[in-house]
């Protein structure tokens, strides 16, 4: 049996334990988020106390501010829908793109990323340092059944200039879902 597009990118969506996570970071004061690329929905089932923009499109959405972004985009552009022509980037660059086009609109950007978004790229690193990298959440490899990468969660704050915060997500919390 052949699996659809569809039903491959399910087995992609944001734990629901790793999305309360997620949303645990959103600052205090928020009112607007952007979930860029909703999927099945599994972070926007936890925003209800939000004014929650998720469009069917991000490539379509008008640039607008946010108080908050938090997202999990997809890392291959197999299972992205509606990238343009003009959009050149594929593979795991697509996530990163979409991710930069995030962080200019928003001060506050919660992304669950590959680890080597920031481990395979000096370029990257640094560029998300002078943004303002708060903290960074290694999930358990466990955390998708399919994906045989190392994601993390980078919490993003437009101008923070402390150290980094590295974390661990326990394997428990993730056990209990």
């Amino acid at each position: 049996m052949t699996l659809t597009k569809f039903e491959i990118g399910a087995k992609f969506q944001t734990p629901t334990v790793v999305a309360e996570y997620m949303k645990s970071l959103i600052p205090e004061g928020v009112k607007t988020v952007l979930e860029p690329t909703p999927g099945e929905g599994n972070i926007l089932a936890v925003l209800g106390d939000y004014e929650v923009t998720a469009p069917d499109n991000f490539f379509t959405l008008d640039p607008s501010r946010y108080d908050c972004i938090i997202m999990n985009p997809p890392f291959s552009t197999k299972y992205a829908f509606g990238v343009p022509d003009h959009v050149e980037e594929s593979g795991l660059r697509l996530g990163y793109h979409i991710l930069l086009e995030c962080m200019k609109m928003s001060d506050n950007v919660i992304a669950l990323m590959p680890l080597f978004t920031i481990s395979d790229s000096d370029v990257r690193l640094r560029y998300l340092k002078q943004y303002g990298l708060k903290s960074i959440t290694i999930l358990p490899r466990k955390t998708f059944k399919y994906v045989r990468i190392q994601t993390a969660v980078f919490e993003l704050i437009k101008g923070w200039s402390e150290p980094t915060i590295f974390e661990a997500f326990e394997l428990m919390n993730l056990q209990q879902q």
